[in-house]
């Protein structure tokens, strides 16, 4: 191995640096190099360098012209200040901390116009930027303000792209809840999203404004109620009623899931409002099985939100009530059932049987979704000889994949996929014994 040094060239205007407390000699430079012992202390004015190979310190006397003699070697200029940080005599850890104000501290109006005058102000760097560099700065609300009152002189009676590329750019910058919070603020739910959604003729542009919408209220709260109080429940659920476009429904069910998940006064209005029943019916369009998914998703998100807050009540306090409240009054087992969702989702599966069989993604996503409905569907499921069949189908299909898969990851995923189907085919049709064949199989696996 090379032998390789770090060279530090340092005038100390300190007395010397200690390197540890377990020693306090000092060190006696010589002409010639000489490694610093633990402890030492190093005397101003030396020239000192770290061996890379040992990770030795080492130093000499510093001879006058070896200041500038490797000009292209490594550097480092040590200054007073981190040279202090070296010193001995620094304060504690302890006598630092308490040098830390309390919590009702406040600086004085002096202080406080002493420790401004240190800084620059933001304008004023935008300014030094736009002046030296040519550097136009921006902050993410002053770039959504420029979109807004750019698309505010755009012609909207034509398929404009530039009106497509500021929804592409909001709906990037939403993403983050303060911009969607200031997206809100500046009225963008009316200025742009509605419009779009309302009477658009373009359904490039209707997409892209549902998939903007989505954005702004995804775990959002605030956009959520501003949208809520804007009435977009009901143009959410018109769209989904009369659009055929696999897209365009995607979109509109991500929309709507953005809006009403862990909102239950949402979900009253939507889903007692027919809204439930333009959600199922989108399983009988003719359009791509991962847009169907997509509403059994948010409907087995919303069983498993009423179960959680029921869960909560073994100890509640008042706002769990308040919470618990709300979902009763949404019942969404109940509404459910009404729409006999239990049978519809029987026809998806069968429909949908060669499809789901080539894709493992899909199939993870039906266990989910009927590990979560199973129980208020028991009655309906148990006794159906086709959804047994799909069941079967499926899992033997994932057993062929197993027997095939090289990549241990993957085989793992196919291994748990297997185990759902298998625990759901014991629970709907063979419950008695289910207790005694799980046992069983684990032992096996």
């Amino acid at each position: 191995m090379k032998s390789g040094f770090l060279v530090i060239y340092c005038t100390y205007l300190l007395v010397g640096v200690t390197f540890s407390t377990e020693d306090n000699d000092t060190f006696v430079p010589t002409r010639e190099w000489q490694r610093v012992k633990e402890g030492q202390k190093v005397p101003a004015g030396l020239h000192y360098r770290i061996n890379l190979e040992t990770g030795e310190k080492e130093a000499k006397i510093l001879e006058q012209g070896e200041e500038t003699e490797n000009p292209k070697s490594s550097l480092t200029v040590i200054e007073d200040e981190v040279a202090n940080e070296n010193d001995s005599g620094r304060p504690t850890h302890e006598e630092a901390l308490k040098n830390i104000p309390g919590e009702n501290f406040e600086y004085t109006p002096e202080q406080m116009k002493e420790i401004k005058s240190k800084f620059r102000t933001y304008e004023d760097i935008k300014h030094e930027l736009k002046d030296h560099l040519n550097l136009d700065v921006k902050t993410d609300a002053e770039i959504i303000s420029s979109f807004m009152k750019k698309y505010d002189g755009l012609k909207k009676n034509t398929v404009n792209p530039e009106v497509i590329k500021i929804l592409d750019e909001l709906e990037y910058l939403v993403h983050q809840i303060d911009n969607a919070n200031n997206f809100v603020d500046q009225n963008g739910i009316e200025k742009i999203i509605i419009p779009n959604i309302v009477n658009q003729t373009n359904s490039i542009i209707r997409t892209k404004a549902l998939l903007l919408l989505g954005a702004v209220m995804h775990n959002n709260p605030k956009a959520q109620i501003s949208a809520f109080e804007r009435n977009i429940i009901e143009y959410l659920t018109r769209l989904l009623a009369t659009s055929k476009l696999g897209d365009e429904l995607s979109a509109g069910t991500f929309a709507i899931g953005s809006l009403i998940r862990k909102f239950p006064l949402a979900q009253k209005e939507s889903l007692t409002k027919r809204g439930l029943s333009v959600l199922l019916d989108i399983w009988t369009k003719h359009i791509e099985l991962k847009v169907k998914l997509k509403v059994l998703i948010l409907i087995a998100d919303l069983v498993r939100e009423s179960h959680d807050v029921a869960s909560q009540q073994n100890e509640p306090d008042e706002k769990d009530e308040e919470k618990f409240r709300q979902y009763q009054r949404v019942g969404i087992e109940k509404l459910l059932d009404e729409y006999e969702f239990c049978p519809r989702f029987e026809q998806l599966m069968t429909s949908s049987k060669a499809d789901l069989s080539k894709c493992t993604e899909s199939m993870e996503k039906v266990i989910h979704s009927m590990q979560l409905t199973k129980d208020m569907c028991f009655e309906s499921w148990s006794q159906s000889g086709d959804l047994r069949h799909v069941i079967l189908v499926l899992k033997n299909q994932v057993t062929w994949l197993l027997s095939a898969e090289k990549d241990p990851e993957k085989f793992e995923f196919l291994i748990e996929l297997e185990d759902g189907f298998h625990r759901l085919h014991q629970e709907l049709y063979v419950r008695e014994d289910y207790e005694e064949s799980d046992t069983k199989r684990k032992d096996e696996l």
